[in-house]
């Protein structure tokens, strides 16, 4: 149980430790842009494009039941509800990608922008959102298998169970045998309480306050 708990509490660390990596550098992609040029309608088109890109990740991450009509909401709603792009981002069958893609034209595109090397450094930012996309797609489609959790159940419903018989000795040298019930009760609650934790955070991205604030 303690093994389980601590792999489910790692691969919730990995996940918000992820997004958070990914928030850092969509604000040093604005930054950046709002440094080296002094287009500030360019500035503010990046810097929706990076809200874009995170979006999108979010509603990757998410069940369509719950988040599709939000997201196709939010979208409209900070592009108006005739943009061609924000059209071609919600129909497109891999909203990541394409608003990827968009990111980058976004910030190559980049007018008045003096020093070309500090472009292509910035770009890099572009790059590591990317490699954090995939760590939370290796996370989202890979699941803890559903044996181990059965198995987990399985073995703290038998442990409950026979409980009493173990402390009933105990508790008849202490001329208080009716306490043994009690006294079960409240360790398996304990126990399935830790064994409910380890499966909520075995799915981060249901659970993690993901909300795009740059």
């Amino acid at each position: 149980l303690v093994f389980r708990t601590n792999a489910s509490y790692a691969r919730w660390m990995e996940a918000r430790n992820t997004w958070a990596r990914m928030i850092a550098h969509g604000r040093n992609l604005i930054r950046m842009a709002s440094v080296f040029s002094d287009d500030e309608k360019a500035v503010q088109c990046l810097g929706k494009a990076v809200w874009l890109y995170c979006r999108s990740v979010m509603n990757q991450l998410s069940s369509p039941d719950e988040d599709e009509s939000a997201y196709r909401e939010e979208v409209f709603s900070t592009y108006g509800e005739d943009s061609e792009l924000a059209k071609r981002i919600v129909s497109s069958h891999d909203r990541t990608l394409a608003a990827w893609k968009q990111l980058s034209m976004e910030l190559h595109g980049l007018p008045k922008v003096v020093d070309a090397k500090a472009l292509i450094e910035t770009d890099k930012s572009i790059i590591i959102l990317g490699e954090c996309t995939s760590i939370m797609e290796k996370i989202y489609s890979s699941p803890v298998p559903l044996v181990y959790t059965r198995h987990t159940a399985r073995f703290l419903s038998l442990w409950a169970l026979l409980l009493p018989a173990a402390l009933y000795s105990s508790f008849v040298d202490m001329a208080q045998p009716f306490l043994v019930l009690p006294a079960s009760a409240i360790l398996a609650f304990f126990l399935f309480g830790v064994d409910e934790l380890a499966m909520q955070l075995e799915e981060p991205f249901l659970h993690t306050p993901h909300e795009v604030l740059l």
